[in-house]
């Protein structure tokens, strides 16, 4: 009788936990695939599947600090940000303004009054060191539920701009050189020890292409969208990312770009950037990032971006994405045995817990998709290339639209 007891007291707690795992909107899945099957890949060695959780937060804001409201600072965004309940928010102010003593804001109110002129003339002390005053602003707001973390948007109104977080340093691209001149300043900044003197450096970051094709001086330049995302091998495990969506609507004209630096060998995941310049950070209206991760801890939330572990949602749009290949998350990169397939899974959920009924597309290139999918989830075997593939997922809704954009995962055979 005591057997059968503490067998049904621990049946009863493996209900009891599976029924609170099942209630949070944010927790992570476990591998799908078969028990006991042979595997095609090498074994995953990140954290476990089952302990990731889906991090909802926003990127690239912007305030006076650069050329947003002229009467917000920082803190005003990731103050926004915790009341909305995100999880996470990285700033990204304009690098033009970031040196000591750039006071000014660059805001358009400020040449609409005389006060407003007034007060973007007129420094305060957090001002005439705003770099070092975004530290200091992103500390005091993150705490053990909300992370905030300091960027700058690297800003070539020729070759595109760039987000840069989590570093010690940043550049400015109107006085190195990379406005109009050259990206191979911003290249030998970020791939240069932040200790370096004098001259600084950025290899403790992360960075993220912007909205591209956003900002060129036109089609006929062969410098265009960072020389046409021409592959930088030294740069290419800390350029993590490329927006998907930038600030209200769809921008799938992005996907074409995303394929692009795909195809040139730029290992890069898909993030959303809000790109607020008023005082709508955090609006639910404006494109979601989210993020992977077993726990907010800065250093946790980087390491998954360096994992590319992560995907861009649309604004209004609210959705759980999970993507394996073969048990592995997405932004993983697998070395699989050659002549074998490999089974890609992904799945949509409501962020209510609701059932998703949409459509799914897996692509392998630009253009038409390698699969589809309608309702909920996709299942595809992939067999393994002899040269390295990516694969990712965009969720769309009943009429085709994106809500949705995953980071890939990278098959190659052993």
């Amino acid at each position: 009788m005591t057997h059968v007891l503490s067998r049904l007291s621990a049946l009863a707690l493996l209900l009891i936990l599976g029924a609170c795992t099942g209630s949070d909107p944010d927790a992570g899945n476990p591998d799908t695939g078969t028990p006991g099957a042979a595997k095609a890949c090498d074994a995953y060695t990140g954290p476990a599947v089952a302990s990731l959780r889906h991090y909802r937060g926003a990127l690239h804001e912007h305030s006076s600090y650069s050329d947003g409201d002229i009467h917000s600072i920082p803190a005003d965004y990731y103050a926004a940000a915790k009341t909305a309940g995100l999880d996470f928010m990285g700033g990204s102010e304009h690098s033009d303004s970031l040196d000591p003593l750039v006071f000014i804001s660059l805001g358009n109110d400020c040449f609409s009054t005389p006060d407003g002129l007034l007060t973007c003339l007129t420094p305060s002390v957090d001002e005439l060191n705003k770099w070092n005053s975004i530290g200091k602003q992103s500390e005091a707001a993150s705490d053990a539920d909300f992370l905030a973390f300091r960027g700058f948007e690297w800003t070539s109104d020729r070759f595109g701009h760039i987000n840069v977080f989590f570093g010690k340093d940043q550049t400015n691209a109107k006085t190195d050189g990379g406005y109009l001149l050259t990206m191979e300043s911003f290249w030998s900044w970020f791939t240069r020890s932040p200790d370096t003197l004098l001259l600084g450096g950025g290899d403790d970051s992360v960075a993220v292409f912007n909205h591209p094709d956003d900002k060129t001086l036109g089609d006929f330049d062969p410098g265009r969208n960072w020389w046409m995302l021409r592959h930088v091998p030294q740069a290419d495990e800390r350029m993590v990312g490329m927006e998907l969506y930038n600030s209200g609507g769809r921008r799938d004209y992005y996907a074409d770009w995303y394929a692009l630096a795909l195809d040139n060998g730029w290992h890069v995941g898909a993030v959303s950037g809000e790109d607020e310049h008023g005082t709508n950070w955090a609006n639910a209206e404006l494109p979601k990032t989210v993020i992977l991760a077993p726990d907010l801890a800065s250093a946790t939330m980087k390491d998954a971006m360096l994992a590319r572990r992560m995907y861009a949602v649309v604004g209004g749009e609210d959705v759980v994405v999970d993507f394996l290949a073969e048990g592995h998350p997405m932004g993983s990169r697998l070395s699989c045995g050659a002549g074998t397939s490999v089974p890609l899974h992904v799945a949509v959920r409501r962020r209510d817990g609701g059932s998703y009924d949409g459509r799914i597309a897996l692509f392998d290139k630009a253009g038409e998709p390698l699969a589809r999918s309608t309702g909920s989830s996709l299942d595809y075997r992939q067999p393994v290339s002899a040269t390295e593939r990516w694969y990712y997922a965009r969720i769309e809704n009943a009429a085709g639209e994106s809500v949705a954009y995953t980071s890939p995962v990278w098959i190659k055979a052993r």
